[in-house]
């Protein structure tokens, strides 16, 4: 009932890279920690794409047309609608 990107860990490899690379080229802590910090930032994100990818795939389910994330049974539950409540109500938290 957990959405995917709540219990897998992130790649941080991709801004780890580009981490290491800016502190090689400039050999100035201050400058790595601003310029490869944004860099570290920057590719968080698309370095998950190959995680996140195939739940993205659409599939076709007795008919009906469902992503395979729908399919599994993640979603997003926010706070302070009935379906929260049901949640908590039920133990999944």
């Amino acid at each position: 009932h957990y959405p995917i990107n709540f219990v897998t860990p992130g790649i941080m490899l991709p801004g780890a890279l580009m981490l290491d690379f800016t502190l090689y080229l400039t050999r100035n802590c201050l400058v790595t920690a601003l310029v490869g910090g944004g860099f570290f930032g920057l590719l968080f994100y698309p370095g998950n794409w190959p995680i996140f990818g195939p739940t993205h795939l659409p599939i076709v389910v007795e008919g009906t047309l469902l992503s395979m994330a729908d399919y599994m049974g993640h979603m997003y539950v926010r706070t302070g609608t009935p379906e929260y409540v049901r949640h908590i109500e039920q133990g999944s938290l």
